[in-house]
C-alpha cells in the first residue's frame, strides 16, 4: 500500500513542474529511506501508513482539496490524535467489545465499502483499515456508555433522556399512499384528479375507523390493500433532524395526542399516521436509550478522550505531501 500511493504520487509529481523540488527526494533510493520511519507518530508510536491515509482524506472532505497544506496537516494530527487516545483510553480503562460491537463494525465496513470501495482502494485504504478506524470509534462508544450508561462515572438520569426523547423524537405508525405514477421509462406524472379524490376518501375513512376503534393500523392497511392501495404498515420512531420526511413532518406528528390517527398529504405522498404512546415505560424509550445517551454525551465524551493524554507527534512532511497530492489526484479524476 505504501509503494503504491508513493509511486502513483512519483506520477504526479513528474507532472507538475511547481514541485520538482519536491519529486526530487522521492527517487526509489528516497522512497525506501523514508519509508524505514513512521511518516507519523504519536508519543513514539508510528501510526499506520494506511490509518494516515484515510484520516488525510477526511481532512480534505472537512476543509476542502483546496486548503492550505498546514490546514491539513493540522486537520490530520487532530483525528490521528483522536484514534489514538480513543484506542489507548480503552485499553487503560479495560473496555472491551461484545460481538454485538464487533458484528456492527463489520456490518459498517462493508456498507461504507460497497459505495466507497474502489476509490478507496484507488489511495491504499483497504477493509482492514475501515476495521481500525471503526473499531476505535466502537471503542469510543464503549467508552460513552462506561463513563454516562447505566451505572456509569457520571451516569445521565432517566429523566434527562425521556426528556430528549420527547423533545427530538416521535413514535407513529404510518401507511403510505402515492399520488404519483411512473411509466414504464421511468417518468413521473401525477395520477388522475378522481383517482387522487378516490384515494384521499379511503384514507379519511381509514383515519376515522382507526379513531372510532373499530379497526388497527393493520386492518386498516388490509383493507387499503383490498382496493388496490399497495402499502404495509410501517412504525417509524423519527428524529427531529431527519430529512427523509417532508419538512414540517415532524412537528404536525408532535402535535397530535398520542393514539391519534390523522392525514398528512404532500405533493406526491399521502401518509395515514398514528402517533404511538411515548412514555418511560414505552418500548421504544428503552430500546434507544444507548443512542440517546449519544445525544447528550457525545461532546461530553470527545473531551473526555481528548483530554486524557497530551501527544507529542512527529511528521515526515515530505511522505505526507506525497500522499497527499495522490489523494488530490485521485479526487480530481
Amino acid at each position: 500500500m505504501k509503494k503504491s500511493l508513493v509511486n502513483k504520487a512519483k506520477k504526479i509529481f513528474s507532472l507538475i513542474v511547481a514541485i520538482c523540488v519536491l519529486f526530487s527526494v522521492l527517487t526509489f533510493t528516497g522512497c525506501t529511506s523514508i519509508l524505514k520511519s513512521a511518516t507519523v507518530t504519536a508519543n513514539d508510536v508510528a501510526i499506520n501508513e494506511d490509518v494516515l491515509v484515510y484520516f488525510l482524506d477526511e481532512a480534505l472532505v472537512d476543509l476542502g482539496v483546496d486548503a492550505e497544506y498546514d490546514d491539513v496537516e493540522a486537520h490530520t494530527l487532530s483525528l490521528v490524535n483522536h484514534y489514538f487516545r480513543a484506542n489507548s483510553l480503552a485499553a487503560a480503562e479495560g473496555v472491551t467489545l461484545s460481538t454485538a460491537d464487533k458484528a456492527e463494525v463489520s456490518q459498517r465496513v462493508n456498507s461504507t465499502w460497497s459505495i466507497y470501495g474502489s476509490y478507496y482502494g484507488k489511495i491504499g485504504i483497504t477493509r482492514e483499515t475501515l476495521t481500525k478506524i471503526y473499531t476505535a470509534d466502537a471503542f469510543r462508544n464503549a467508552l460513552m456508555m462506561k463513563y454516562y450508561g447505566k451505572g456509569g462515572i457520571q451516569e445521565i438520569s432517566e429523566s434527562r433522556l425521556y426528556a430528549n426523547f420527547r423533545t427530538n423524537y416521535t413514535v407513529f405508525q404510518s401507511i403510505t399512499g402515492y399520488l404519483t405514477t411512473t411509466d414504464g421509462s421511468g417518468n413521473t406524472s401525477p395520477i388522475s384528479k378522481s383517482e387522487a379524490e378516490t384515494l384521499i376518501l379511503k384514507f379519511q375513512n381509514m383515519a376515522s375507523m382507526v379513531n372510532s376503534g373499530e379497526q388497527t393500523m393493520e386492518e386498516a392497511a388490509d383493507y387499503l390493500a383490498s382496493t388496490g392501495v399497495n402499502s404495509a404498515v410501517q412504525t417509524v420512531v423519527l428524529r427531529k433532524d431527519d430529512t427523509s420526511y417532508p419538512t414540517g413532518f415532524f412537528e404536525k406528528i408532535q402535535s397530535l395526542k398520542s393514539r391519534t390517527a390523522t392525514i398528512i398529504s404532500t405533493n406526491e405522498y399521502m401518509f395515514l399516521v398514528l402517533r404511538g404512546e411515548i412514555n418511560m415505560e414505552s418500548q421504544y424509550f428503552k430500546q434507544m436509550k444507548n443512542e440517546l445517551i449519544a445525544d447528550v454525551a457525545s461532546e461530553s465524551i470527545d473531551e473526555v478522550i481528548d483530554g486524557a493524554y497530551i501527544i507529542n507527534n512527529t511528521v515526515n512532511k515530505e511522505t505526507v505531501q506525497s500522499y497527499l497530492a495522490a489523494i488530490k489526484y485521485e479526487k480530481s479524476l
